[in-house]
């Protein structure tokens, strides 16, 4: 009788299922057509010498990628983007989680001081570049101008000409708040019983954060590594903004930055739109799009060695 009943779906069963379609239609569409069908007209495009000049568009299968991995610029790009990426990543999520731990007692204004230290992460990125770069400029700059009046240094220093990587990195610590953000909620699902039976046990601090908060927050830990991988590999704006070069108004994305902060994006857009090789370009991206896919997998498969879920619970 029941497999009958799944047989013939019941109408509010048909109509509960059709309104589902039709409420998931739109982002499917959306996804398609804004995601999909560009991503694949991007991989057809890498197989072509198509170019922004006027050119017999013809198929050369696999050479723009063949020439890509034999192009010791490029690479670098690859590289850097990566060292970038483990860097951000690290900087991001140890600096919330600090926030987080100093920012879970009970304090007076600790509501006040969550929402200063998560505020810095709405404003656009392009926006902090800018304020950023203003804050690190050798003679007008405030970094420069404070160390000089306190006496800490004689003459105002390039710190974007001396460090270009590292005052990008800058920008990492000033978003750490989406991170903390998260690690405040991870910590609030850790039941306080645990911390007190551990206290009475003798247990410190130190021991009572590595058995028990790191444990039960590590999926959150994991959420984070992997969501921060994603999003650092397709840093694009940042080496443009924090050009130690000299920029001028709308001249920010002509002049390319040197190769020590030139990252795969930044690379990939300046071959597309300043030397129109729009093929070449493609291939680039979807280079990177298998390596994050790649290292992504990876993430998750090894990732339940060290992650506590709720089936390690009930074991």
């Amino acid at each position: 009788m029941a497999a009958i009943t799944r047989l013939g779906a019941s109408p509010l069963e048909r109509h509960k299922r059709v309104s589902f379609y039709i409420f998931l239609a739109p982002w499917l569409l959306g996804f398609l057509l804004l995601q999909v069908v560009p991503i694949a007209w991007g991989f057809v495009i890498s197989l072509t010498n198509r170019s922004a000049f006027p050119v017999e568009i013809k198929f050369v299968g696999l050479k723009n990628y063949i020439t890509l991995f034999k192009d010791t610029e490029v690479l670098s790009s690859y590289w850097v983007s990566f060292v970038y990426t483990v860097a951000n990543t690290l900087i991001g999520v140890v600096t919330g989680f600090i926030f987080a731990l100093l920012l879970d007692r009970e304090l007076p204004g600790r509501g006040f001081f969550r929402t200063i230290l998560y505020f810095p992460y709405m404003i656009p990125l392009v926006a902090v570049g800018w304020i950023f770069r203003i804050f690190l400029e050798r003679d007008t700059g405030f970094l420069n101008i404070l160390l000089v009046r306190l006496g800490l240094l004689s003459t105002g220093v390039p710190w974007m000409q001396q460090s270009p990587m590292g005052s990008i990195l800058l920008l990492s610590f000033w978003q750490a708040g989406w991170s903390m953000i998260i690690f405040l909620g991870a910590l609030s699902t850790v039941p306080r019983e645990l911390y007190e039976v551990a206290t009475i046990d003798g247990a410190g601090y130190g021991r009572r954060m590595r058995h028990i908060m790191l444990p039960l927050i590590s999926p959150f830990i994991f959420f984070q590594l992997v969501m921060s991988f994603i999003y650092a590999m397709q840093a694009f704006i940042q080496p443009y903004i924090m050009n130690p070069r000299v920029i001028r108004g709308n001249w920010v994305m002509l002049n390319p930055p040197p190769n020590d902060i030139f990252f795969v994006m930044s690379r990939a857009y300046y071959i597309i739109s300043g030397q129109h090789k729009f093929a070449y370009g493609m291939a680039m991206l979807w280079v990177l799009f298998a390596f994050v896919l790649v290292l992504t997998i990876l993430f998750v498969k090894f990732g339940g060695f060290w992650v506590y879920t709720e089936a390690d619970e009930k074991r």
